[in-house]
């Protein structure tokens, strides 16, 4: 029986490298009409990492809880906890998006009156990486470095957008990539407007943070008890050792199933949705001064 524990916990350790694996190798050639993969999407989004990290995380996970309780049930509820419950307690990811859209507010105003300078909309867009918030400094730069080198516009801001990764950041683009295909005279008006439309989402989000604070510390609390009751229960033998057969196998994958039920739920109600982004790149692009756009 411990062999085969060990056996079980390595391959789904493997597994779960084979997959990173194969998500880190090339990448196939798509169509240029073709939209991108939701797999290439989820790469190139900002949030990978951190996925990438709980997902090698619950694997160890999986791997330690098998071979201390041989449960099956208990090491892949255990992997599952470790990989979804983290962002449920952390608003790390929200206060961020919020900082961004913030300075994205405060780019789009700035940017608006560089054009009515009586610059273009390249040229403003490169100048603009000199003034740029510290939230966006590394996208707007690189946004820059790219039309410094004549590279296609409407492309370097699909690339700008899918870098920010964000619904409000995709109106941005948008606006500026029509302004590039029309050159009307209307696009330092329209840029003044989203900005006040991101300065009011700004607010909205914040407030909107502040009441999921309160559901964060109550998950916490739940969290931190359930986990303690369980590292308690499993280490006296009299209560542990019917969850070692079949059927309590059975109970256990039922208590562990309404658990997670229930945390999902409360997930969903502490949520944001945010719509869904709209633009993207069919291919990427270089970021090199030296490379060939």
């Amino acid at each position: 029986m411990i062999l085969l524990a060990v056996l079980a916990g390595l391959c789904a350790a493997g597994a779960v490298f084979a997959i990173a694996a194969g998500f880190r190798g090339g990448s196939t050639r798509e169509q240029p009409t073709r939209p991108p993969s939701r797999l290439r999407a989820l790469r190139s989004s900002s949030a990978w990492r951190g996925r990438r990290n709980r997902m090698l995380a619950a694997a160890a996970l999986v791997l330690v809880v098998l071979l201390v309780t041989r449960w099956l049930v208990a090491a892949v509820a255990s992997g599952a906890g470790a990989y979804a419950v983290p962002p449920m307690l952390s608003g790390r990811e929200s206060q961020r998006r919020i900082a961004r859209l913030e300075a994205l507010a405060q780019w789009s105003r700035r940017l608006a009156e560089m054009m009515g300078a009586s610059r273009g909309l390249e040229q403003a867009l490169a100048d603009s990486a000199r003034i740029a918030p510290e939230a966006i400094c590394g996208p707007v730069g690189v946004l820059a470095e790219r039309l410094n080198n004549h590279a296609d516009t409407e492309r370097a801001l699909r690339s700008f957008a899918d870098e920010l990764d964000d619904p409000i950041a995709d109106l941005i683009a948008c606006a500026l990539v029509l302004a590039a295909h029309r050159r009307g005279p209307g696009t330092r008006e329209a840029l003044s407007l989203l900005a006040d439309a991101v300065e009011h989402e700004v607010l909205v989000r914040r407030d909107v943070e502040a009441e999921r604070a309160g559901l964060r510390t109550t998950l916490i609390v739940i969290v931190a008890s359930v986990v303690g009751l369980s590292a308690l229960f499993a280490s006296s033998r009299t209560f542990a050792d019917p969850y070692g057969t079949a059927l309590g196998q059975t109970v256990l994958a039922v208590v562990a199933a309404i658990y997670g039920a229930g945390l999902w739920w409360m997930r969903r109600l502490a949520v944001l949705s945010t719509g869904a982004r709209f633009m993207h790149t069919t291919q990427p692009m270089p970021t090199s001064a030296g490379a060939e756009l």
